[in-house]
């Protein structure tokens, strides 16, 4: 299910950036309050001109940080200092593409910032355990289907501490729309 190309109609997201841009299936019909933040927050212009602030080669790219543009900020769709809960589907794993929820090692944390799996092999320890608590894994909303080249490019760019790149890696910005 989750690597099924999107249906006429199905809610997809392009992210545009200065390596090209990658095209996303969103799981508004599974994950409704994360798609919703992740849309509210394109569509108000929050992703454009945001790096990718984090980076390592075979394991994810992170970004959405539109307030400090560095991983210590952004908020959710509310407002300022508002955050969302973690949202789990059993058909949905952190596989090559995912896009996926970053957040802290509390419940409800999420924010606006997100990151993309890289390696073919996927990040599977990231996915909620059946016998989890609340804060256990992280929420799948989203699957790439177009642009892996992309997401390779940027993941291989050189990185200095912190995992940031030495070239910027950047969100030029986010498109929602229908297939």
């Amino acid at each position: 299910m989750q690597k099924e190309m999107p249906q006429k109609g199905d809610l997809i997201a392009i992210i545009k950036t200065n390596q090209g841009e990658m095209h996303f299936r969103l799981f508004d019909g599974l994950i409704t309050e994360g798609v919703k933040n992740f849309t509210e927050l394109a569509r108000a212009g929050k992703y454009k001109d945001v790096p990718f602030h984090r980076i390592i080669k075979d394991f994810m790219i992170q970004g959405g940080d539109f307030a400090n543009k560095n991983g210590t900020g952004g908020h959710s769709h509310k407002g300022p200092g508002t955050t969302i809960g973690d949202q789990y589907h059993p058909d949905l794993s952190h596989i090559r593409g995912a896009l996926s929820y970053a957040k802290t090692s509390l419940p409800n944390s999420i924010g606006s910032q997100f990151f993309i799996v890289h390696p073919a092999k996927g990040v599977p320890f990231l996915d909620h355990p059946a016998d989890g608590g609340p804060a256990e894994g992280y929420t799948v909303f989203g699957q790439m289907y177009q642009g892996f080249e992309v997401l390779d490019a940027i993941a291989g760019t050189k990185t200095k501490a912190n995992d940031s790149p030495i070239e910027p890696m950047t969100i030029i910005d986010i498109e929602i729309g229908n297939f």
